[in-house]
């Protein structure tokens, strides 16, 4: 009775290992798939990164243009206003300050487009900064995961080793240590149910019934019990 509680005793401790281990390494999972999804977006970003900034260059461009023609049209129908002022035509008068007002709105959409192309050229460097930051960042936060892979006896060593520098080196080291984690999940899931089906058994030559348990936990109190039973 005591090797086959003994034995009990030593499958429920090899499946709580495993499951502490399978835990583990769902927890890294979950970290790594945060560090690539975040890595990702900013190598997208750096790389679309030269592109942004001509198209926004090039709107500034165009919106000081489209400003300086509208200054100058300003200037010319307040003159025009001052000139048929000086006339005294009211037709004239009217036309004329229709026409400066309407150099006036052009010139306040002109401003308002100045504007918005300086907030987005502003609004790009913040992003970069923050950007170039996240890649520093990305870089310690997948070296410390490493140093947590690589303390796994069940994860590959080609899994465990370092990213290179840069971004490109964190995606790298990303997909070979996401394969290697889906490895040795799947060799724990596999020892997990041959503890399980040596459980099973181990109960099931006691009460005659080889599904009597789907899994190593509580083996043992199931055990006892049955063996008590047969000794009353």
């Amino acid at each position: 009775m005591d090797s086959l509680l003994r034995f009990a005793e030593e499958l429920e401790r090899r499946d709580a290992v495993a499951a502490a281990e399978l835990a583990e390494l769902e927890r890294l999972g979950r970290e790594l798939e945060g560090v690539r999804a975040r890595a990702e977006t900013a190598a997208a970003f750096l790389e679309s990164l030269p592109e942004a900034r001509s198209a926004l260059a090039d709107e500034a461009l165009a919106a000081e243009a489209v400003h300086h023609a509208a200054l100058a049209a300003v200037e010319d129908a307040e003159e025009e206003l001052r000139s048929a002022d000086e006339r005294g035509r009211d037709d004239e008068r009217l036309a004329a300050a229709r026409a400066a007002q309407h150099a006036r709105d052009v010139l306040a959409d002109a401003e308002l487009r100045v504007a918005r192309a300086h907030a987005e050229e502003a609004r790009l460097a913040r992003e970069e900064e923050e950007q170039r930051t996240a890649e520093a960042a990305l870089g310690d936060e997948a070296r410390a995961l490493r140093e947590r892979l690589a303390g796994l006896r069940r994860v590959a060593r080609e899994a465990a080793l370092a990213p290179a520098p840069g971004l490109d080196g964190v995606l790298a080291w990303a997909a070979r240590a996401r394969g290697g984690l889906l490895v040795a999940a799947a060799g724990i899931a596999s020892e997990r149910e041959r503890v399980g089906r040596e459980a099973s058994e181990l109960l099931g030559s006691v009460t005659g019934d080889p599904l009597a348990l789907s899994g190593a936990a509580g083996v043992r109190e199931r055990l006892a019990r049955e063996l008590r039973g047969r000794e009353d």
